[in-house]
């Protein structure tokens, strides 16, 4: 979706020599309740510190664009939208979501000429801040979907009521605000990346029925490694990768059972057990009976029914 770009009225401000913005004017085009740490050197010692947070209510044909970005920021969209573009990929950033203004990086954001956007900002800097946004994967993403929109807007709220009060100690609470934006953000990523991850596997699974597949193997061809496979699928299912193939095999042959008048030998082919006795013992440790009491009592019962 291409960005609305509205060249009228907007200024180019060069900020250090090296980052360029240009931008609507504030007065027309949007409103800002802002708060800044102007005396930022005060703690130099914290891993992660709060630069600035800000509201911001963006009305439309807004427009801001940013090269060589010196700047860290989350953006939490909370009412309108916000199309985005950086690193070549474009958005249209809905309420609930975030999107980050990330480091060395070229981006623009717009409302378009009908919608309008009321947002929350906060920019952190920091020794640790690169190690956070590598360690939770932020780095790799332009926008989140928070697992929790609400706790997010409290801990940005926290952060601007730091910085407008800056009462005793606000730097330190508001880096520990900071702290944990960054990891509840950091695990809806991980919530979501282990979504896809298990859909894919799953997915994989069930058209693989007939072939001998190992927890290597599988992890390989998802992109995966086991240890994190394994993890996701105890987690989704409680219970390993493996257990959870041979619980969809039982399930396929059990159909076939009740379906077919395909031999039992066939039927442990198709769901990857090349031993017909192999196949009767694992059917029968999870379905209870063997594959031809299973198919006998139940077709009995279908007749009668």
């Amino acid at each position: 979706m291409p960005i609305p770009r509205h060249v009228r009225n907007v200024s180019l401000t060069t900020i250090d020599g090296i980052s360029k913005l240009w931008r609507t004017p504030i007065d027309q085009y949007y409103t800002r309740e802002m708060y800044v740490d102007t005396r930022p050197e005060l703690a130099p010692a914290l891993p992660l510190r709060l630069d600035f947070a800000h509201e911001e209510y963006c009305y439309k044909d807004y427009y801001r664009k940013r090269e060589f970005s010196e700047l860290f920021a989350i953006e939490l969209v909370l009412e309108g939208s916000m199309y985005f573009k950086q690193r070549e990929h474009e958005y249209r950033v809905m309420p609930g979501e975030v999107f980050f203004v990330l480091p060395d990086q070229n981006m623009e954001f717009a409302t378009g000429p009908e919608n309008h956007c009321h947002r929350l900002a906060c920019c952190f800097s920091g020794h640790a801040l690169g190690c956070l946004l590598d360690s939770t994967g932020l780095i790799e993403r332009d926008v989140v979907i928070p697992r929790d929109f609400k706790t997010v807007e409290a801990l940005m709220r926290k952060c601007i009521s730091e910085l407008r009060d800056k009462s005793p100690g606000f730097r330190h609470r508001a880096s520990v605000a900071g702290y944990e934006i960054i990891l509840e953000l950091g695990a809806s990523v991980e919530r979501s990346d282990k979504s896809v991850l298990l859909a894919k596997a799953v997915d994989l699974l069930e058209h693989h029925l007939a072939q001998k597949i190992t927890l290597p193997k599988l992890a390989s061809a998802l992109g995966s490694n086991p240890t994190s496979l394994h993890r996701a699928f105890h987690e989704k299912f409680g219970m390993s990768p493996i257990n959870y193939f041979i619980k969809l095999k039982i399930e396929a042959a059990k159909s076939l059972l009740l379906n077919t008048s395909l031999p039992i030998q066939d039927i442990a082919e198709r769901t990857g057990y090349s031993n017909q006795l192999y196949f009767s013992a694992e059917f029968h440790k999870r379905a209870g009976l063997s594959p031809r009491e299973f198919r006998t009592r139940n077709r009995t019962i279908k007749s009668i029914l």
